[in-house]
């Protein structure tokens, strides 16, 4: 099995491959960290998310340094884990961490469609909530953007189970 970069994974016997455990750590998982490129810089930032057929959708403010490396460069990369436990050893190199993760490329476009928009903010809100009726209020809607990364592919870990 090959990563997304079309490497072999070091460790075979860590990987992934099943798309439903994937998206179990996925579901499972409080932050996803997103990693995006402007002009040879790379940025990293922390958001809540929402993930459903493939499709992962963020919130942001309407400018800032992440929407600004956005709308330079649309190709972002993703990652998350969960069940992050230190495993300590008697020797400092002998330590290891136990944790699911999973690692992941796509395209990251704002989203326009007023459906869509509320819609992946009700997924966002379900994410970590449950589902519900969730209503937003117009000035709150109006300071926000919605973010939709179509997944071109993924890759989980398993480590220490």
């Amino acid at each position: 099995m090959v990563t997304e970069t079309g490497q072999p994974m070091r460790n075979q016997k860590f990987l992934v491959s099943e798309q439903s455990e994937i998206e179990t750590i996925l579901q499972k998982a409080l932050v996803l960290r997103l990693a995006m490129c402007r002009d040879n810089q790379p940025y990293i930032v922390p958001v809540n998310f929402g993930y459903l057929d493939g499709k992962i959708y963020f919130h942001s403010g309407l400018e800032g340094m992440k929407m600004d490396f956005l709308a330079a460069n649309g190709r972002v990369c993703f990652e998350v884990d969960i069940d992050v436990e230190m495993l300590p050893a008697d020797k400092p190199c002998a330590w290891s961490v136990r944790s699911e993760s999973v690692v992941g490329f796509g395209r990251a476009e704002v989203v326009h469609d007023e459906a869509e928009r509320l819609a992946g903010l009700r997924l966002i809100v379900e994410h970590y909530a449950g589902p519900g009726e969730y209503d937003f209020p117009e000035e709150v809607l109006e300071q926000t953007a919605v973010v939709c990364i179509q997944v071109e592919q993924m890759t989980g870990k398993r480590k220490g189970f």
